[in-house]
């Protein structure tokens, strides 16, 4: 992905709005007029959308992604100081060793008042972590077509990078400690090869996250060689518009111009005549309330007879 040019695009849109909540009503007005985020899918042959409450996993998940709140360590294994196989990186963020003990004893005080309530919440894996895959007592992993992604609890006093072997090959990832006697912590043969050389792999309090692309586009029926397939047949797949069919495309395209002309055809109405607007919002809020007829379908006043 170009980070710069999709940098520059958003940031011509910002300019424009001036603030980050006219931003954020830009993104989001183009994704309800050009695509089908807002379409809740009415069962499982529906063909666009997502199924109800999958949008705001989706948004809930891009957030946490890039919260600055959290300390992460990034190194891709292209990286020169990780090698070719990303076996051993320096970390990201350097430690600093406090030079008073008694420092060193009010603050780890503190940071155990603070996270340990915390951290069996922390050791927990949500489903939105394994989306379309599985998960592990130690480990959990989750997949579109294009990608894939492995999380792993780490032991508490191996959450730093420079006590870990972070081996990243083409169909085999190893995650150890650096010191002897190793401790392995996931190692395995990979179902399908990914591309290594592209992987990114990052550390967030105690847990490891690898993301890397496959090298194709497919449903991978499992991480390792040696666990339990899942079923594809389950899997909510979610693509690029322009990767979908054309049929779908089409259909996509047919909602946002009825979109555009209901909405045009609204702000029409609510500039020339008040009292219908009034009339139309009782309306719309009567139409899926419980014991209304019309309750579960698409909003549309013109099936109503109006007296």
């Amino acid at each position: 992905m170009d980070t710069q040019r999709n940098d520059a695009m958003l940031m011509e849109i910002l300019q424009d709005r001036k603030t980050i909540t006219g931003f954020l009503d830009s993104i989001f007005g183009f994704l309800r007029r050009s695509t089908d985020f807002y379409h809740t899918k009415s069962d499982e042959s529906d063909k666009i959308g997502f199924p109800k409450g999958m949008r705001d996993q989706i948004l809930y998940g891009a957030m946490q992604r890039y919260d600055p709140d959290c300390w992460l360590q990034t190194m891709t294994a292209e990286d020169g100081a990780t090698g070719d196989d990303g076996e051993t990186a320096p970390p990201a963020i350097e430690e600093v060793i406090l030079a008073s003990k008694e420092a060193q004893k009010e603050v780890k005080s503190t940071i155990r008042m603070v996270l340990q309530p915390k951290r069996k919440e922390e050791t927990t894996f949500s489903p939105s972590d394994y989306k379309n895959g599985s998960v592990f007592e130690t480990h959990c992993w989750s997949q579109t077509l294009k990608d894939m992604e492995i999380q792993v609890h780490l032991p508490k006093d191996l959450e730093a990078a420079k006590k870990l072997n972070i081996l990243i090959k083409a169909q085999h990832i190893k995650v150890s400690s650096k010191l002897s006697p190793e401790v392995v912590i996931v190692e395995g043969n990979l179902s399908e090869r990914i591309k290594h050389n592209e992987a990114v792999w990052t550390i967030d309090q105690n847990r490891l996250l690898i993301s890397c692309d496959k090298a194709k586009e497919l449903w991978w029926e499992r991480l390792f060689e040696s666990d339990p397939k899942i079923d594809v047949k389950k899997i909510k797949c979610e693509r690029y518009i322009d990767d979908l069919p054309e049929d779908t495309q089409a259909t996509i395209e047919k909602l946002r111009v009825q979109q555009l002309e209901a909405d045009k055809e609204q702000n029409e109405i609510r500039t020339s005549n008040p009292e219908q607007v009034i009339t139309m919002d009782r309306l719309r809020t009567a139409w899926d309330v419980e014991g209304s007829p019309f309750k579960g379908q698409p909003f549309d006043p013109s099936i109503v007879r109006m007296s």
